[in-house]
């Protein structure tokens, strides 16, 4: 089965470390492995989820502190209830933007519900809806690149939909081009009711989907997650010596073709000159340079997302601040295009309720990369030792309390916890078979 590497499933499945990475799918196989020998690989296969804590450690560090929004009654009212369904604001843009670093942009639909009340005061308000990279199935611009059109494909109950909006109306339908209608309205916002939120600035800033930040460290963990099935098959073919039996003749060979030494395996030879039993180990070399190309994978890790002052090495003061700088700079660059998502958003919610958004919201651009460093080096310690599942959860919610602080509210940090708890850890056995293997 061939692997793309390129497409919104495997970087995902890179995040969550689920499906090819719990599966065995996602391993290559060497020239010539027999199938049983790849399923075995498969069925002992660890994927150590460096870029996952990353991406969860610098998405902490980006709204360690709240927005600061100098705003009216009507944009807090929304900010209590973006998606319509309870949802906080800067819970869900965290979200949002936590898939725009996996996948580089995600899509926020502001909308306006259908049914709405007979005074203005009934009127229901506008709510976010996400959509993904790979539900973006056409658009049409203008000459400044602005949309006139964008269609996304929708499942329900089973079936296909497409939903597409424009500067004056929607509409819902069976057929991409339209064919099939279901329903559709029309509004008076003046433009496409969507938003694209970047992680980073595309390369044409009409483009409508931004690079992934995460597709170097996905490719990378996927190299590491192949390299540490591979060095243990070396283990568990190399672990055991072999026992070399001299033996005097073909019939001396024939009555020990039964016997059972240590792990069974021996080998006899012909002792021309004399001869002794003993072992014979194979080399560790192999080994040893899995070691060192792990090692070093680990370090290109920490390196493509502008964190070398995390790794192990000694550096220079000179050289550490330029690597704070640099990852300073990273984060700003997120942070920004977030600013410029809700700014947008915001300016959508009034035009739904005919009005103008004349406010103000500014995000925090510049961090403490000390704190960062010190939460990235305990996250990555949980992985590298392998604690199990408990202790791994407990890390994660420390981890929380601390970037966070006393920026967030007592019910997120319960919601957080929550679901921390419900992750689970997916390879728990898996340790457990190598533990014993």
């Amino acid at each position: 089965m061939a692997i793309d590497r390129t497409s919104d499933q495997f970087l995902l499945d890179a995040y969550s470390g689920q499906g090819g990475f719990a599966s065995g799918a996602y391993l290559i196989p060497h020239p010539r492995e027999t199938d049983e020998k790849l399923n075995r690989r498969k069925e002992l296969a660890v994927y150590p989820n460096f870029s996952r804590k990353i991406v969860d450690v610098m998405r902490g560090f980006l709204w360690k502190q709240t927005p600061s929004r100098e705003i009216d009654d009507l944009y807090s009212t929304f900010a209590m209830n973006a998606d319509g369904a309870g949802g906080k604001l800067d819970t869900l843009l965290s979200s949002y933007q936590r898939l725009a670093m996996i996948l580089g942009t995600v899509y926020v639909i502001v909308d306006k519900p259908k049914t709405q009340g007979q005074t203005r005061a009934d009127q229901a308000m506008p709510y976010m809806a996400l959509r993904l990279k790979s539900q973006l199935v056409a658009e049409t611009k203008d000459a400044a690149g602005t949309w006139t059109s964008v269609t996304f494909s929708e499942v329900e109950n089973g079936e296909t939909q497409y939903r597409t909006y424009t500067t004056t109306g929607w509409r819902l339908s069976k057929e991409q081009d339209g064919g099939g209608l279901i329903e559709q309205g029309e509004y008076e916002i003046g433009r496409v009711p969507v938003v694209r939120l970047h992680i980073a600035k595309p390369l044409n800033p009409t483009d409508s989907a931004s690079q992934s930040f995460f597709y170097d460290l996905a490719g990378l963990n996927w190299d590491l997650y192949n390299a540490r099935s591979e060095m243990r098959e070396l283990f568990r073919a190399q672990t055991f010596a072999i026992l070399a039996l001299p033996v005097a003749d073909d019939n001396e060979r024939q009555r020990l073709t039964n016997m059972t030494i240590s792990t069974e395996n021996a080998l006899t030879y012909n002792p021309a000159g004399g001869g002794e039993p003993k072992f014979l180990a194979p080399p560790p070399d192999p080994v040893e340079l899995y070691m060192e190309q792990i090692a070093n994978t680990v370090t290109d890790i920490y390196r493509v997302a502008n964190l070398e002052f995390v790794g192990g090495v000694q550096q220079s003061g000179v050289a550490l601040s330029f690597h704070f700088q640099e990852c300073n700079s990273t984060l700003g660059d997120m942070a920004e295009n977030c600013e410029a998502a809700e700014v947008e958003i915001a300016s959508l919610v009034y035009a739904w309720q005919g009005k103008t958004f004349t406010g103000n919201i500014a995000y925090p651009k510049d961090f403490n990369l000390s704190d960062l460093q010190t939460a990235i080096n305990i996250a990555m310690d949980s992985v590298t030792l392998g604690m199990g599942a408990e202790f791994d959860k407990a890390i994660k919610k420390r981890l929380a309390k601390q970037i966070l602080a006393n920026d967030t509210a007592p019910s997120t940090m319960t919601a957080i916890d929550n679901e921390i708890d419900a992750k689970g850890d997916v390879y728990g056995d898996r340790i457990a078979q190598q533990a014993v293997a």
